[in-house]
């Protein structure tokens, strides 16, 4: 069977059956560290390991959130894409690199994901009528 797991459920499955019985609501980190450990003892069920994946992919969404305004903060405040590598320590060889790296990130008109499993970008325009209809 295959578990697909968003986080909110994730978050749901952890409160009821989780690894968690007398703590509060731990930190995310700590969810995660709890998991491998679990999955290394195999004592992690598989609903388990869809729930650990869920809050890997969150903590990538949530990297990628404030990585995305730590950049545009940097580069509004007047910084070279050169500036802004050394800022950070991201060892970029170039201001180049800097810029292929985050310039997805900051871009205002970037391409976006209409949820409806086709690309973003700008809507389609609907068809023109002629001018007997």
């Amino acid at each position: 069977m295959v578990y697909i797991v968003k986080y909110d459920e994730a978050q749901r499955w952890l409160a009821k059956a989780g690894p968690f019985p007398d703590s509060g609501q731990p930190s995310i980190v700590e969810q995660l560290d709890r998991l491998k450990e679990l999955a290394a003892r195999d004592a992690l069920p598989h609903s388990g390991i869809a729930v650990w994946y869920a809050l890997v992919q969150e903590m990538r969404r949530l990297a990628d959130y404030y990585e995305r305004d730590l950049i545009r903060g940097l580069r509004s405040e007047g910084m070279t894409w050169a500036q802004v590598a050394h800022a950070v320590e991201a060892q970029l060889s170039s201001r180049q690199a800097a810029h292929a790296k985050w310039k997805r990130l900051i871009d205002p008109g970037r391409r976006t994901t209409t949820g409806d499993m086709r690309r973003g970008g700008r809507p389609k325009d609907p068809p023109a009528l002629s001018p007997g209809e």
